[in-house]
């Protein structure tokens, strides 16, 4: 039986969104160093096309969360340095923390 040849398809490949990239860069990534410090658990991101809203929280069980509004340039650096000015007693009543937002 003769053997048949199978067309090769190109498919785009899929390359990871903004939103994707800064997920990745945030997931389990350490908030401070001292008796304040926490691992930030990504719940989930939403680009609206002028911000990104990133759910974080200190745990998995998304207990406490927040949501960091953050520019369209904001890095996950940025979004590091605006979660180390909270502690994680303060997350449930910090709400939306902006990240390089100007209006």
């Amino acid at each position: 039986m003769p053997f048949s040849r199978a067309l090769s398809t190109s498919l785009p490949t899929a390359e990871p969104s903004g939103a994707e990239t800064l997920a990745a860069a945030l997931e389990l990534q350490r908030v401070d160093d001292g008796a304040n410090s926490w691992i930030v658990h990504v719940l989930g991101v939403h680009n609206d096309g002028r911000h990104l809203w990133v759910q974080v929280a200190p745990d998995p069980s998304a207990k406490h969360s927040i949501v960091l509004r953050m520019s369209m340039a904001a890095t996950a650096r940025h979004a590091l340095a605006a979660l180390a000015t909270l502690s994680p007693a303060s997350l449930p009543c910090s709400g939306v923390v902006s990240v390089m937002c100007t209006v």
